[in-house]
Parts: structure tokens; C-alpha cells; sequence
């Protein structure tokens, strides 16, 4: 075997082994990267940065800060509220929630908990605020009107009114 030969095999594995490397070297900076652009969810659908909590006797309900739609986006405004853990919660649960903090319950969420968590939900919720808008046996209809069971949570949306 010449020596070109040898040198154009170990370039080659040389090649090879610096091309599988170059991942796992560079996976750092690039994250490093990402994470500085200050790249995020959009709260339409991540439901907004949690506010309060509001414990109850075996879960807790966290308020998100209210989300309003971006120019493009067709959804209304809307709160977020998220009981948790769902595995502690009632077989139905009807509670007032104070969403904005100012020592009078704004709205009562109504919902059934089944068993299996890939059943179905609807909730009613009754406005005692204007700001809220009240729904009757929803479901998924819309982003900004919705329950659904998330991991170990259950989340209700609940429309801001028009002002």
C-alpha cells in the first residue's frame, strides 16, 4: 500500500469520525444559542405565565394572566385555570374561583371528572363578573374556549368579554 493511499484512508476515517463528533460538540453552543434568541410558546397555546394559585382542600387551581391574540391570530382573549392534580380532584367538582384577586369570586367553574382520563369533558361556567364570559356544556370549540385534561391538570379557558 503507497502512502497516498494511507493518507487518503486516514483523511477519511479522520473525515468520518470529525463529521459524527461535530453534533455533540456543537449541540451545546447551538442550545446556548436558541435559548439567548429569548424563542418561546406562544401563550395562545401554552395558556399565558401562571399568576396565583388559589389551594383548595386536595388540589389547587392556578390563574394564568390573561392572553390576547396577536394581530393574525382569530381567537378571543381568554383566561386560563388549571386544577390540579386532577388524580386528587372530585367526581365533580363546582367552585367559585377569584380570577383577578380582588376578594370576590368572579365566575363558577361546573365539570365532571371520569375515571378515564381520555373521556370527554364539558364544563359550565357561570359568570359572576362581566369581564367573564359564561359557557354552557363546552368543550374543545375554540383555543380560547375550551376544557381539556392536560398530564395530571385539567384546564378550562374562559372567553374575556368584549369591551
Amino acid at each position: 500500500m503507497s502512502l497516498r493511499s494511507k493518507l487518503g484512508y486516514t483523511a477519511a476515517t479522520l473525515t468520518v469520525l470529525v463529521a459524527l463528533l461535530t453534533p455533540f460538540v456543537l449541540m451545546g453552543l447551538l442550545s446556548k444559542g436558541f435559548a439567548g434568541l429569548g424563542l418561546h410558546v406562544d401563550e395562545m397555546y401554552s395558556g399565558g405565565p401562571k399568576i396565583r394559585t388559589v389551594p383548595y382542600a386536595a388540589y389547587a387551581v392556578a390563574i394564568h394572566r390573561p392572553v390576547h391574540p396577536h394581530m393574525l391570530q382569530n381567537e378571543m382573549p381568554f383566561v386560563q385555570l388549571d386544577w390540579s392534580p386532577a388524580s386528587a380532584l372530585p367526581a365533580h367538582v363546582s367552585d367559585t374561583v377569584d380570577i383577578d384577586g380582588d376578594g370576590q369570586p368572579d365566575i363558577r367553574a361546573s365539570f365532571d371528572v371520569p375515571v378515564d382520563p381520555k373521556a370527554p369533558l364539558r364544563v359550565d361556567v357561570d359568570s359572576h363578573n362581566p369581564r367573564y364570559e359564561a359557557m354552557h356544556n363546552a368543550g374543545k370549540e375554540r383555543y380560547s374556549r375550551l376544557i381539556a385534561r392536560v398530564d395530571n391538570s385539567i384546564l378550562i379557558r374562559i372567553p374575556l368579554a368584549h369591551p
